[in-house]
């Protein structure tokens, strides 16, 4: 494979990486659906739950994080429309990416062409930290299809990133220590309010894809403030009030001067991770008052 593609580091860590995701996996609501978009980038896995007349839900999981951060959500945001999780390539997971993706329009191609691939006309973007970015960068290069945009903790989308998250990142990236990138995984995410078992699965899974994978994604690059003048879709951004990532109110003024209409919100004590209980909340709220007023502008 070339450089730019996404591996494992051996088979031996395919099997142990594949094996830490389906067992988080397991906490996925049943039923769950699984099947295979073919892109121009690879084949991308897609898992589905629930139905209904509702905007299909797209969600685009964190860095090494995997459909699996999901299984606490899904439920909450199935109300009514079907909930569709892109396993993103280039990522450890059940996705193979065939070539590379090297920049903001790149990544945007992909996702288009994965919506398109999965009969979406209109989609609500649902995305957590790295996938947050992937779901703003979307909706300002691609956004005929992005019915709305709801992401926490999206990672250099408004602010720098923090240098010692970088360095962080960078020591749990290259540490032979599992217990060292487990500690690091542990801070970085805080208090989630997710069932412990949960938890610990989904940080099972993600110390072993950091030490499993050779990862080659595009790093997020900072959002121009042309292009965040350009998303106009229906737009919440929830920010971890104590997130190691990211100046979380400088992040926020930014957003709030910048995108228009946009929903800001600065969650007190929150790290990167989110409390669980936040987003089952507040993007369930969001999504059902944008179908609201969406309903009634065609009823006028």
């Amino acid at each position: 494979m070339g450089t730019q593609i996404g591996s494992f580091a051996s088979d031996e860590a395919r099997e142990r990486v594949l094996a830490a995701y389906d067992e988080a996996m397991a906490y996925w609501p049943q039923p769950r659906e699984e099947r295979d978009v073919e892109t121009s980038f690879g084949t991308t896995r897609v898992y589905g739950y629930g139905g209904g007349t509702g905007t299909p839900v797209v969600l685009l999981h964190g860095q090494s994080a995997g459909p699996t951060e999901w299984a606490p959500h899904v439920a909450a945001l199935a109300e009514g429309r079907p909930v569709l999780a892109v396993d993103r390539v280039g990522e450890p997971g059940r996705s193979t990416q065939t070539a590379p993706i090297r920049s903001q329009e790149v990544m945007a191609a992909w996702l288009e062409e994965v919506l398109e691939g999965l009969g979406l006309e209109r989609a609500h973007l649902v995305g957590h930290s790295y996938g947050g970015w992937v779901a703003l960068n979307h909706a300002a290069r691609a956004p005929r299809r992005v019915a709305s945009v709801a992401v926490y903790d999206p990672p250099h989308a408004f602010a720098p990133l923090k240098p010692r998250f970088v360095m962080g990142a960078v020591a749990a990236a290259a540490s032979r220590s599992d217990g060292f990138t487990r500690r690091w995984i542990t801070k970085i995410i805080g208090e989630t309010g997710a069932a412990p078992e949960v938890d610990e699965a989904q940080i099972r899974f993600t110390v072993e894809a950091l030490g499993g994978f050779r990862i080659q994604l595009l790093p997020p690059p900072s959002m121009t403030d042309e292009e965040l003048r350009g998303i106009t879709a229906p737009t919440l951004v929830l920010f971890g009030g104590a997130s190691g990532v990211h100046d979380s109110r400088r992040a926020a003024e930014r957003a709030r001067r910048l995108v228009p209409g946009i929903r800001v919100e600065v969650v007190p004590g929150a790290a990167h991770g989110m409390p669980v209980a936040v987003v089952n909340d507040r993007v369930p709220n969001f999504l059902r008052e944008i179908e609201k007023a969406s309903t009634e502008r065609d009823q006028a």
